[in-house]
């Protein structure tokens, strides 16, 4: 393949590392593209690029695992946050997480109800609790939702028109979206037929019966592998009536044409820090945030996303690194001629990008796969969205550019030795 040869100066410069010029840069990148020493180079270097390859592969692959487990948490740990039905939530004082199991005051809420501008202040109950039934092997946590059956604080799929059913008491609805600890109970629950189910023990130790009537579509999260939906009188019959006053929040209602803002400044002024009102935007944002800074899922997940990020850099520099060592006089020969730092940088840019690109496509078809077979155990709802492809795409671009940075300059060490030995 012929070289053409780029514009000499009529002095060469003896400094290799150039001026920061977008000309330059522009200028190099079309040589390089016209004569795509790199890719050339990668194919005769077999074994150094099929390791390369693999192993940038499995590093996207953890990146791309990474990311679905942090989407899987914290799309999980909010579905109930999501439901909630009405213009603001009223929570407890500082509320972080409904995993804390901290409540608001009935009192409380009477005070916030007293405004003339708050229309409806539906109650929510959250806690655990263990069922069994036959279809079982043994009986299991799982969670129970209580609501106002006149005035329920969420929406999910299945609630409306199961509704009714959960008027008379010990009825309750099973979400049918939860994992497979609980035999069949979604499949006969959703033909109809009532399941009589055996619920925490009383005072005497003896199983509280429940009976199944329905399901609804929840989805479980980290935590509990599954969901009950309760009315509040078969909680306080079931359960104890210490939970009537203590529900987790409030879902609020604000009158037509209300500053919600306002209204809210206004509520927090008088509750004076005995709960807080907050948006429902703001009430998934603290979910959020306690999954990713005060548990280790976060630490976890992003420790992770570092060490995919960093040993894919990794394996990207030893195939650069492999072909500049073997080509080292070439390269002399090129610097002769009058090619800059920035066509070699191009140039290595393209080993970098001739790893990547495959390695992300396969990737990128496993993640899929595991995603879908993750999904299918855990129904954490871990989906490839465009989140997972855009910081993937951008990860894989940062390897291949900080990578080609220090390829090039121990390109410059390494010319710096030859030229050395060679006096």
């Amino acid at each position: 393949m012929a070289l053409s040869l780029p514009g000499l100066p009529s002095q060469p410069s003896r400094r290799w590392w150039p001026r920061i010029s977008f000309a330059d840069l522009r200028a190099a990148a079309r040589t390089a593209v016209s004569m795509p020493l790199g890719a050339q180079q990668l194919r005769r270097q077999r074994t150094s690029t099929l390791l390369s390859l693999a192993g940038v592969t499995a590093s996207l692959l953890v990146i791309f695992a990474q990311l679905g487990i942090e989407r899987a948490v914290y799309y999980s740990a909010v579905r109930i946050h999501k439901a909630v039905i009405g213009d603001a939530v009223l929570v407890p004082a500082g509320f972080k997480s409904l995993q804390l199991h901290a409540s608001v005051s009935a009192a409380v809420n009477d005070v916030v109800a007293a405004n003339p501008s708050v229309i409806a202040s539906s109650p929510f109950w959250f806690d655990v609790m263990s069922i069994y039934h036959p279809g079982m092997n043994a009986s299991r946590q799982i969670a129970w939702y209580a609501i106002d059956v006149e005035a329920p604080a969420i929406d999910i799929p299945g609630l409306r028109e199961n509704l009714y059913k959960l008027r008379v008491v010990r009825r309750i609805l099973f979400d049918r979206d939860s994992r497979p600890y609980f035999g069949d109970l979604g499949e006969v629950a959703g033909k109809g037929d009532e399941i009589t189910v055996l619920g925490p023990p009383d005072s005497r130790q003896l199983l509280r019966e429940m009976f199944v009537v329905g399901t609804v579509a929840v989805g479980p999260n980290v935590v509990n592998d599954g969901a009950v939906v309760m009315s509040m009188d078969t909680m306080v019959e079931a359960l104890g009536p210490w939970y009537s006053e203590r529900p987790v929040f409030y879902a609020l209602k604000f009158a037509p044409g209300t500053d919600h803002a306002a209204m809210r400044d206004s509520l927090n002024r008088t509750l004076a820090g005995r709960a807080e009102v907050i948006t429902r935007d703001e009430f998934e944002r603290r979910e959020r945030t306690y999954w990713s800074r005060e548990t280790p899922v976060g630490y976890i997940t992003d420790l992770g996303f570092a060490m995919g990020l960093m040993i894919g850099m990794v394996f990207i520099y030893y195939a650069q690194y492999q072909i500049i060592r073997f080509y080292l006089p070439e390269y002399a020969i090129l610097k002769s001629l009058g090619y800059d730092y920035w066509f070699f940088l191009c140039m290595i840019g393209q080993i970098g990008a001739a790893i990547i690109t495959p390695a992300f496509l396969v990737a990128f078809t496993f993640a899929r796969l595991v995603y879908g077979v993750a999904e299918a155990t855990l129904h954490l709802g871990m989906t490839m969205g465009l989140r997972e492809m855009t910081v993937s795409l951008v990860a894989s671009i940062v390897m291949t550019a900080v990578s080609s940075v220090f390829a090039i300059r121990r390109l410059r060490s390494e010319e710096h030795t030859s030229e050395l030995q060679s006096h």
